[in-house]
């Protein structure tokens, strides 16, 4: 039977407003003043209550929550009992705010980062004066016990709260015997879950962190199908990271969250004046910036000192060098650093992260004296960095290493997120694991860097580390551009796991895609790491930013690299080719092959082999000296072209290659050079 229209104590009823598990609330009139009047059956009011009549302590609570004035909770006005249509039923006046709920607003729209803020910033300030207030346990204030959006109205930015201490007035053993569940599972706290009975004010602030986890990502914390499987994850399973559902959130927002949502109640923030400190601390604005896209090459050094050295002393430009960190103290690469430091260098150090996900680390001596090696018998995985404090702790060590060694370009932690040494499962998923975990590394890098006065003016480069074959999933793909390209870092060092001559057209033609959409969309430098000499001009041609390769050896990455302690011996020196567009394997004892192909498209002219002997242009010292004349000559040739004419200009260089190959039959099988042919097809693609 409706009672729209009854007066009730002076209350006229003038309108439904909602219904829940426990009542009705409706909206109605007394004296020309609107208000919500919530009405419970008598058989969900305490039974203390029902039993002991006006003088209980219930009706004590009733009257503390009457005395409640704050901006952002609902007033409570008056309660009374009253039969409705025959039935005992209990009534609770309160306060009628106009607005709509949060639940409402949020399927209305999503909030940016400073809307959520300032909103939950009010819901704080309205938790807060509940917690302050003495209840009948002075310890504990008033508990709200049933925060959702639901319970949150919003006008214009200015909140209210509603439903605090409603809980305290519902018969326990009432719902325990009708089956009903006391609060909103989705936001209730694991103690909650196990004991509702027994929770103080940390049980409120665990459900403000899935209540700001919702508004700055639209979903929940939780995937689940049924309510069990819901309970079992808040008691056991971490929360999906909020970066997952917004790559954008601000790190510091998302350490807060993750904070709110531990299992343990003192791992959360200890009050609500302390949540909102650390909450108004965070900055989400971040200044505009322009990063220097301009073309270079980046060599990976090893034991290159004295070629390096030499070159140097010709080469009036700053040469980009990369130094792997854990050749800083070998017997033959340790006075590289000193040199570097003297001259006309860019340093980028590789932190050598990538290693330490793989057993062979623990037999290299340099990866061993890092401070940040996993432990003996151990190496680095996700579940090693599982805990946050462990992973700004990685983060900090990775980081002041590097910047012990004065570089010019800082490098995140990084590892190969398509590890196989990690099978997937039915329950496990690797490769996000290790993809979630390298995001959060960057984000974490960010911030540290941020906070340490000398390293605020270094550069940050995002290392990333995946399969080739990976890009050929548009989901991954398009995944791992909105990702990457949202992230504070200051540009990219991207190595991609089997890119070489051998790499199929299409897995190439996605790596190159991806690799210059990045940098097309974020304006930010883009280095492609360890790729042969003639790919990297052709990447820097497609508008990337540069690429790094050794002096005529580490031309390719891939995982099997790290699997492995030492290098194999290699019989062969590479010899760099420009007529060639590459570099091509030459025996040292019997370098008849590089007369072979001088005698048919000349011998070299550089500084460094002109009016050489053949058998003296390959010693290693030559080889490299050449290697590194002839690429920094090749690289200024493509930056002084306009950039549209760039990726013309190497198709050209392809096919004069190509030209160069079959005039070596002799020499060469049509299949040595058959990725010329893939390049083309795929730079013609690119060109349209």
């Amino acid at each position: 039977m409706s009672i729209i229209g009854k007066t009730i104590k002076g209350y006229k009823i003038i309108e439904f407003i909602d219904s829940g598990g426990f009542g009705s609330v409706y909206k109605a009139e007394k004296d020309a003043i609107i208000y919500a009047i919530k009405i419970f059956r008598e058989d969900y009011v305490l039974k203390e209550y029902r039993e002991k009549g006006e003088n209980n302590r219930i009706k004590r609570e009733i009257d503390i929550m009457k005395s409640v004035s704050h901006p952002n909770l609902i007033k409570y006005i008056d309660n009374f009992k009253e039969i409705l249509s025959g039935v005992p039923s209990y009534f609770l006046i309160m306060e009628y705010a106009e607005g709509v709920n949060l639940r409402k607003l949020l399927n209305q729209k999503s909030l940016s980062e400073q809307e959520a803020i300032n909103i939950f910033a009010e819901i704080l300030d309205g938790v807060n004066s509940l917690h302050s207030i003495r209840g009948e346990n002075e310890k504990t204030g008033i508990i709200h016990r049933d925060l959702k959006p639901e319970n949150i109205i919003v006008n214009n930015s200015n909140i209210k709260i509603l439903d605090y201490g409603i809980s305290k007035i519902i018969d326990y053993t009432s719902i325990t015997s009708t089956g009903e569940v006391m609060g909103s599972p989705r936001y209730m706290s694991p103690e909650q879950i196990n004991d509702s009975k027994h929770i103080d004010k940390r049980s409120d602030i665990y459900t403000l962190g899935v209540i700001l986890y919702e508004m700055l990502t639209n979903n929940l914390p939780y995937e689940y199908s049924n309510l069990q499987e819901l309970y079992q994850r808040i008691i056991n399973e971490p929360p999906i990271p909020p970066r997952r559902r917004n790559i954008a959130i601000n790190n510091q927002l998302e350490n807060i969250i993750l904070r709110l949502l531990e299992k343990q109640p003192y791992k959360r923030h200890h009050s609500v004046d302390e949540l909102k400190q650390a909450i108004l601390n965070t900055n989400g604005v971040q200044q505009v910036k322009k990063y220097d896209t301009s073309i270079n090459l980046y060599i990976r050094l090893y034991n290159e000192k004295s070629a390096i050295e030499n070159f140097s002393k010709k080469y009036k430009e700053k040469i980009n060098v990369i130094f792997p960190i854990n050749y800083r103290n070998l017997t033959q690469t340790k006075n590289i650093l000193p040199m570097l430091h003297a001259g006309n260098f860019n340093i980028l150090i590789d932190p050598a992260t990538i290693r330490l996900a793989y057993s062979a680390q623990q037999e290299v001596k340099g990866l061993q004296e890092l401070p940040y090696a996993p432990p003996k018998f151990n190496v680095v995985t996700p579940q090693y960095l599982s805990d946050n404090q462990k992973k700004q702790e990685y983060v900090k060590q990775v980081i002041d290493e590097q910047a012990k060694l004065s570089p010019n370009i800082l490098v995140t932690p990084f590892h190969y997120v398509h590890n196989t040494n990690a099978p997937a499962t039915q329950r496990r998923n690797p490769v996000a694991e290790w993809f979630d975990l390298d995001i959060k590394l960057i984000k974490e890098s960010v911030d540290y860097k941020n906070s340490i006065n000398d390293y605020k003016e270094l550069p940050l480069f995002a290392g990333i580390c995946i399969n080739s074959e990976s890009l050929l999933d548009q989901t991954f793909k398009a995944d791992f551009l909105n990702i990457f390209s949202a992230l504070d870092c200051d540009g990219y060092l991207i190595y991609v796991d089997n890119i070489s001559n051998a790499t199929n057209v299409t897995s190439l033609y996605h790596y190159i895609d991806t690799l210059v959409n990045l940098q097309t969309f974020t304006k930010k430098p883009v280095i492609a790491g360890r790729v042969s000499p003639g790919l990297g001009l052709g990447l820097i041609s497609a508008g990337i930013s540069g690429f790094s390769t050794g002096t005529a050896r580490f031309e390719s990455f891939y995982e099997d690299l790290y699997k492995e302690a030492t290098d194999a011996y290699n019989m062969y020196e590479r010899y760099y080719f420009p007529e060639l567009l590459g570099t091509i394997a030459i025996l040292r004892k019997n370098p008849v092959k590089l007369k072979q192909i001088f005698d048919a498209i000349g011998y070299c002219n550089c500084h460094y082999c002109n009016g050489k002997q053949y058998i003296d242009i390959i010693k290693a010292p030559n080889n490299k000296l050449h290697f590194l004349e002839n690429i920094h000559k090749e690289i200024e040739n493509v930056r002084k072209l306009p950039k549209e004419d760039r990726i013309s200009y190497f198709i050209e260089r392809i096919e004069t290659a190509i030209f160069n190959y079959e005039l070596l039959s002799n020499v060469f099988k049509s299949s040595d050079y058959a990725h010329l042919r893939n390049w083309k097809n795929i730079f013609v693609e690119l060109d349209r």
